[in-house]
């Protein structure tokens, strides 16, 4: 117990750290204020760019040539990228949302302490919202990558997440259930919605359309279409706009402009090898998806002339050569919002959301409407999710929640040193280990199981 709580502790100073070092006078140090919670927010580093990398790295986008898997130094992305059941070494997939979500809490804290004049001030109604955004946005996070897909049957009985609510180093008992983890998270996006406003001071700060965004990708995973459409349609209304890829310059590596009008939300895995347009090559499939004039193309990806028919990932969209962009943005919600409209029977919402997508994706002179009938268009606009988002952290989301259904299943393969490895449907691997040193400081936590 004695390790883990200095191992707790040496987050909570971590997270604090740029604070503790504008506070020069020590009895200053302990943050108790509303503008000390806006020190903490402004933490880019904490809050926005410490999401996990394992997902991308995990999915299907993308594959490897064997010397360049071999070149990967870090041996969790090599053995994350087959699948392999060796131990986790690396705990900062795991590490950095929670230190996001100690922050959270300790925000929550603070605020908890304030006058009443403070806590009913509009400054103090942000910045709750923004604990309660971020807290749920890094569970989100965790959930993706460390628990198995969301089935309502199953789910009080799976294992979800250790819930931290406080800023204190207690060690926490345990593992809640995988129903009130996603129940946890529910209900923080609406404190959110409740108190954000509909504009913020930067992108790296949540509105009211970004929780909403938010709370709509969980339901989304959650299978609850209503819902998703609900707030996806909600987000959308609050921001109802898309870049037009007719007004980006193809050849330039970073092509989509940072802090752009479709972003709702910024954040950022943190740095990976794996991650590069010279080190992996987009899979086919992928690529044959793309019609011949589709901008994406030109816009997503670069032709490799040293390793001719293949195509490596160039852009992000927070222009950002350090960590991939996960945020929350118009064009998924206009996505969540028309996959969830064909699935509760609303098809021509959905049809209409894909065609405005698509019409800001093509040229004037190459853009056609679709019409797809019923029978095709969940299929069709699936096929739209994996062009639009990709390497935006979607897909291994996506893989596992429509691995559920027999009809939208896939086999996952990877191919190295001449070694095939699968990851099929219903598979435990879909829930990642958890590092070792996580249950090894705190046995309470239980492993996922294989």
């Amino acid at each position: 117990m004695k390790y883990y709580l200095i191992f707790l502790l040496s987050i909570g100073l971590s997270s604090c750290s740029k604070f503790l070092e504008l506070k020069p006078d020590q009895n200053m140090e302990i943050p108790s204020t509303l503008a000390d919670c806006e020190l903490l927010l402004n933490d880019f580093t904490a809050m926005n760019m410490s999401y996990a990398v394992m997902p991308i790295v995990m999915g299907e986008e993308f594959y490897f040539h064997t010397e360049d898997w071999q070149a990967i130094s870090d041996m969790d992305e090599r053995t994350g990228y087959i699948w392999a059941d060796e131990p986790v070494v690396g705990s900062l997939n795991w590490q950095g949302p929670y230190k996001t979500i100690y922050v959270s809490n300790q925000i929550i804290a603070i605020y908890n302490k304030l006058s009443e004049e403070d806590k009913s001030s509009e400054q103090g109604k942000q910045i709750l919202g923004n604990a309660h955004f971020f807290r749920a946005f890094a569970y989100q996070q965790l959930l993706e990558l460390y628990t198995l897909p969301y089935n309502e049957a199953t789910a009080s009985n799976e294992l979800g997440l250790p819930l931290k609510v406080t800023p204190d180093v207690v060690a926490v008992d345990g593992r809640a259930s995988l129903a009130a983890t996603y129940d946890h998270v529910v209900q923080d996006y609406k404190q959110a919605i409740n108190l954000l406003k509909p504009t913020s001071i930067a992108k790296s700060r949540p509105t009211k359309g970004a929780a909403q965004a938010g709370l709509s990708r969980l339901y989304l995973d959650m299978q609850d279409y209503e819902k998703a459409y609900l707030y996806a349609d909600s987000a959308w209304n609050m921001q109802p706009t898309l870049i037009d890829y007719n007004t980006l310059d193809p050849y330039d590596e970073m092509a989509i402009p940072k802090n752009n009008q479709e972003i709702f939300f910024t954040a950022l895995t943190g740095y990976s090898e794996s991650i590069g347009v010279f080190s992996n090559r987009i899979n086919p499939d992928l690529i044959d998806l793309y019609e011949t004039d589709d901008l994406r193309m030109s816009i997503f990806f670069q032709y490799n002339d040293f390793d001719p028919g293949t195509y490596g990932y160039k852009t992000n969209y927070d222009q950002s050569y350090i960590g991939t962009f996960i945020g929350l943005t118009t064009s998924e919600i206009l996505l969540i919002r028309s996959e969830a409209a064909a699935r509760i029977g609303k098809s021509a919402i959905a049809l209409a959301g894909i065609n405005l997508l698509r019409q800001h994706r093509f040229a004037p002179e190459n853009y056609q409407e679709v019409h797809w009938g019923n029978t095709i268009l969940l299929q069709e606009i699936l096929k739209e999710r994996r062009k639009e988002l990709v390497f935006r952290g979607r897909r291994w989301a996506d893989v596992k929640r429509l691995n559920q259904d027999a009809a939208t299943q896939r086999t996952l393969t990877r191919t190295v040193e001449g070694q095939s490895y699968q990851l099929a449907p219903g598979s435990l691997k879909f829930a990642a280990l958890i590092p070792q040193l996580v249950t090894q400081l705190n046995p309470t936590i239980e492993q996922n199981k294989r």
